[in-house]
């Protein structure tokens, strides 16, 4: 529960910051003092994402199976390195594929499952915090962006679509998470390589005593 309250807060805090980056008139810089926290966003929208599964996989019966074509927009190399213009198209893509399912379910499908609607307009809510956590972070702009996820008519082959794309952007949110962690971990030793290089540094004073030896 402190974990969940943990991760949060740093959505709530990011907000602000967003908003205030708003009322300036602007998005905030790269360089500003306030960190948006990507790990833990990311890990705070995952968790969003697997709950609003489950609530599906439950209000909508078994598991109807997978979509087949699948969404290749949130389909990336365990390996890759998270470029910016990439991971803002997905998650784009992520957020206009759950507001379909949202819609779906709410006007459609299941109108009396109220608490997965809510789950699902938060998950939709965060997943557009963290695309804007991530340009904050790792800059770029989805210049290319992906055509809006279609999805079938039919009730059962809605269903599969709809579960796939959860699990599907799970997947993605995994991968994302695991490399803003690595991103960080990197950052952390190199701060404590400067650290250590600073602290074998002589300091003036110190110089100057040594110095004392040569006159």
């Amino acid at each position: 529960m402190k974990c969940r309250a943990g991760l949060r807060s740093v959505a709530f805090v990011w907000m602000g910051v967003l908003m205030q980056g708003l009322d300036a008139g602007r998005a905030p810089k790269k360089h500003s003092a306030v960190s948006c926290r990507p790990k833990e966003l990311t890990a705070l929208t995952k968790t969003l994402v697997v709950a609003s599964l489950k609530l599906f996989d439950k209000d909508n019966g078994e598991p109807p199976g997978t979509w087949a074509p699948g969404f290749p927009e949130l389909q990336v190399e365990k390996d890759s390195p998270p470029q910016g213009s990439k991971v803002q198209c997905s998650l784009l893509f992520m957020a206009q594929g759950l507001k379909k399912v949202l819609e779906d379910q709410r006007d459609d499908l299941n109108p009396n499952s109220v608490e997965l609607h809510k789950k699902l307009g938060s998950t939709i809510s965060n997943v557009n915090l963290l695309a804007a956590c991530a340009k904050h972070t790792l800059g770029g702009e989805c210049s290319l962006k992906p055509p809006p996820p279609q999805m079938p008519k039919d009730a059962f082959k809605k269903k599969q679509w709809s579960h796939t794309l959860l699990m599907t952007a799970r997947a993605y949110l995994d991968w994302l998470e695991l490399k803003f962690g690595q991103q960080s971990s990197k950052v952390k030793g190199k701060n404590k390589i400067q650290h250590k290089a600073l602290q074998k540094k002589p300091t003036p004073q110190k110089y100057l005593e040594g110095s004392r030896y040569l006159l």
